[in-house]
């Protein structure tokens, strides 16, 4: 009997979708092959650039201390060694815990982050190593897709190709961002816990690790509670890796002060118009050098004082503010002051510039009215005054007419008849020193009359104002030309100086990352271009402007005796104000305040005849006493030899004599070659020269016999 045949088993079916499958994981591991082909290639063979980070420029105050900086990102780079070792250890733990061993590549956290995401349906789980991050942002954009994942990846083995696993390091923990504006270690050390990135506790490190992965939801400013969350989170990581036991990691975390951010003392320093003209000075002296500002990492030494410049930028917000309250300025549709201002302060003996405001909000306006050049008014007089002087065409006691006068200007048809501010006259004789003290303009321009408008040009140029020959009309002696308040505040530095005059400066030094020195700056010589004996004359005028002159509203914020001032205000005789001024000094500093409307047209009061000592003053005066506060109050020179004090008549500036009344009898103050050297020719008599008809008695009693007034 045949055997039978066994009876086939059917094949098994595969199905479609099987096989589907299988080819497509052919297909993919053939295509993840060429993949990994083509990215050797690229790391192989791709010309690779490092790409340097962006610096930031620090601008250091005249003490060294940082007062602003320049950036694009706010970065202080500085190197592992001065980084704290814990810091290191906690952001390799939470961000990298492999990062020694691979090349730039986790490939086991990759496979486990593509596993995650394909359960999820998202790209959530990321799996980037440091090396891989710090490509992406030195190159790359942060959008979540594929293809700059890929990139991220050729990067990431290029960096690891050409850089050690230190250099590496060091690059991301001084590029990545920490949040409220800040990237690299050191600043993020020095906002949260007022320290150097190498004085960080454990603690401390392990909170500014966890920051890094999303620096606005772990700030531990922004929410506190939530930032301790994500430091246990770190300190269980250094504990899987470790460099922690369970202990020592329960032991950091509960020190809960130490990690609570400080509260810095407000240094209330925005110092914006000193950075713009650091970066229009770098633009206009060197190629590129605005770019290099923002991203060179220089370090800049300037001339700055940061309690001044404290005081100046404080002084500026508090004097407007109380100007707006009191309805002393107009303002716009928004309720703001037309006016903007300047401020600027420098040391008369050296020229440094100690304290620059160019206007009152930085970021609605960067333009500097420091430099800007407006008429100064009044505050220009003091100079006129010192060719006076030096002259001899005046004394401080000279009486001079106050009333109505006609000039005849030379190609102009209408005379020109200056009035007192308000479009008055005082209608009586005041001595030169009484007239500086109240600002008279009637016999301002007497006196520019008599010295001529010429010698004053030359002076003022020699004091550091660059006026022109076309400047020399009669009018210059109420401030008509443009100056600057940086101009006007050299030229009072050197009544200050004893008449020597100084130069602008602000920048001492610039260097760059690499220690290279750009350029070094020291104070330069000052230059005698003034008798010490008419500055310490005008000084000693410009006292009473103060005391009971035009500037009196200063003494509300400023009681220092040694200042010496003198106020300024333009536009028409009758309310209308387009700008007031307030320049003056003590020993140790000299400053100038400006406020006007850009637009020189429009008045900047309501309609009040307000003055220089009221809206400049306002300012000016606070900056000064705290001023008072900071500086060393120097003693005030003194008077110089070739000076002599006299008893003089202040109705005919000659000296006192028994006739002269009580009332108009005064000391004052003359250069040895033009003091009085007859009695009062008003009063009558002499006391070398009595007169006949005066008896023997009124010579041996002549208090008794005096006249009175």
């Amino acid at each position: 009997m045949p055997i039978a045949k066994e009876k086939e088993l059917p094949r098994e079916q595969t199905s479609p979708i099987k096989r589907f499958l299988k080819r497509a994981l052919f297909t993919g591991a053939a295509l993840v092959a060429i993949a990994l082909i083509l990215l050797a290639t690229y790391v192989v063979f791709w010309p690779f650039e490092l790409k340097t980070p962006e610096r930031t420029t620090n601008i250091l105050a005249d003490d060294g201390q940082l007062l602003t900086s320049i950036y694009v990102e706010n970065r202080r780079p500085v190197p592992l060694s001065e980084i704290a070792p814990e810091f290191l250890d906690a952001v390799i733990a939470v961000e990298d815990s492999r990062f020694y061993q691979h090349r730039g590549i986790d490939f086991i956290r990759l496979g486990k982050a593509i596993l995650v995401n394909i359960q999820t349906r998202s790209k959530a789980q990321g799996a980037s190593t440091i090396t891989q991050q710090l490509a992406r942002n030195l190159y790359l954009t942060l959008e979540k897709k594929y293809s700059r994942k890929i990139m991220e990846a050729i990067l990431a083995l290029q960096l690891e190709q050409h850089l050690t696993k230190d250099e590496i390091l060091e690059l991301y923990v001084n590029q990545i961002y920490y949040g409220h504006g800040l990237y690299g270690i050191q600043n993020a050390a020095r906002f949260y816990y007022g320290k150097d990135a190498a004085d960080l506790t454990l603690a401390q490190s392990t909170m500014l690790a966890g920051i890094i992965r999303v620096p606005e939801v772990y700030s531990p400013i922004n929410d506190f509670e939530t930032a301790r969350k994500r430091q246990r989170v770190v300190l269980n990581r250094m504990v899987a890796t470790g460099k922690l036991t369970p202990e020592e990691a329960d032991a950091v975390f509960e020190r809960e002060d130490e990690v609570r951010p400080v509260q810095p003392e407000p240094q209330n320093i925005s110092a914006g118009y000193v950075r713009g003209v650091i970066v229009q000075h770098l633009s206009n002296r060197y190629l590129n050098g605005a770019q290099y500002a923002y991203k060179g990492g220089l370090t800049i030494q300037t001339t700055i004082n940061r309690e001044l410049q404290a005081a100046a930028e404080a002084a500026v917000k508090e004097g407007l503010d109380y100007l707006t309250r009191q309805g002393l300025l107009r303002l716009d549709v928004e309720g703001k002051p037309i006016a903007d201002v300047a401020l600027v302060a420098l040391d008369p003996k050296t020229g440094e510039i100690k304290a620059m405001v160019g206007g009152k909000n930085y970021r609605e306006s960067t333009f500097n009215r420091v430099y800007a050049k407006r008429p100064p008014g009044s505050t220009f007089k003091p100079i006129m005054y010192a060719e006076a002087l030096r002259q001899g065409k005046v004394t401080l006691a000279t009486p001079i007419l106050c009333a109505h006068e006609s000039f005849t200007i030379p190609g102009q048809k209408e005379p020109w008849e200056p009035k007192d501010f308000g479009g008055r006259y005082h209608d009586r004789e005041l001595t030169v020193r009484e007239a500086i003290a109240v600002s008279d303009n009637v016999i301002a321009a007497k006196v520019m009359r008599d010295v001529g408008p010429t010698p004053v040009v030359e002076l003022a140029k020699s004091l550091g104002i660059p006026l022109q020959a076309k400047d020399a009309v009669l009018s210059l002696a109420l401030g008509t030309v443009d100056i600057s308040p940086l101009e006007l505040a050299v030229a009072f530095a050197t009544f200050a100086n004893q008449g020597q005059r100084v130069e602008p400066l602000l920048i001492r030094s610039i260097q760059d990352p690499n220690n290279r020195v750009w350029e070094s700056n020291s104070p330069k010589n000052p230059v005698p271009v003034l008798d010490e004996r008419i500055t310490w004359l005008i000084t000693n005028a410009l006292k009473d402007v103060i005391r009971t002159g035009t500037g009196t509203p200063v003494r509300n914020w400023c009681s220092d005796p040694r200042v010496a001032a003198k106020t300024g205000t333009t536009g028409n005789s009758v309310g209308r104000v387009n700008s007031a001024w307030l320049a003056g000094y003590t020993p140790d500093l000299v400053t100038v305040v400006y406020i006007g409307a850009d637009d020189y047209e429009q008045s900047i009061v309501p309609g009040n005849n307000l003055g220089g000592g009221t809206l400049a003053g306002a300012i000016w005066g606070r900056f000064m006493g705290k001023a008072q506060q900071i500086l060393p109050n120097t003693p005030e020179p003194p008077m110089p030899e070739g000076i002599v004090k006299e008893e003089i008549c202040t109705a005919s500036g000659e000296k006192a004599t028994f006739r002269c009344p009580e009332e108009t009898r005064t000391q004052e103050y003359f250069l040895q070659e033009y003091a009085p050297d007859q009695g009062c020719s008003v009063h009558g008599g002499s006391w070398f020269d009595p007169g006949e008809d005066r008896p023997w008695w009124e010579i041996l009693f002549p208090n008794l016999f005096r006249p009175r007034r």
